[in-house]
């Protein structure tokens, strides 16, 4: 089972998967339209399909960075907090005199 905290990283890679799987399966379809003998090949068509599939590939990669830097933000200010917590205790009992 995945660590909670590696879900978001291992979704958004799935998604990265996914956007590449789809720009693969678009483009080998759009040649195989362009090299059937039933089809005349129309290069406008072609280039204006594969620059289309690239292009949705880069907006989802460009989410998925996106996503990440978002969570590794957030952890960092948990983990951030987590520290600053820990050190006002630690102030707190040398102040006091105790020792943890």
């Amino acid at each position: 089972m995945a660590n909670p905290q590696e879900q978001p990283y291992t979704e958004m890679v799935k998604q990265a998967q996914d956007a590449l799987l789809t720009l693969l399966n678009t483009w080998t379809q759009t040649f195989q339209q362009a090299l059937s003998a039933a089809a005349p090949v129309n290069p406008e068509h072609l280039i204006d399909q594969t620059f289309d599939s690239a292009g949705k590939l880069v907006n989802a990669q460009l989410n998925a960075q996106r996503q990440f830097i978002k969570q590794a933000a957030a952890s960092g200010t948990a983990v951030a907090e987590t520290v600053r917590a820990g050190a006002a205790q630690m102030t707190e009992a040398l102040r006091g005199g105790s020792v943890l």
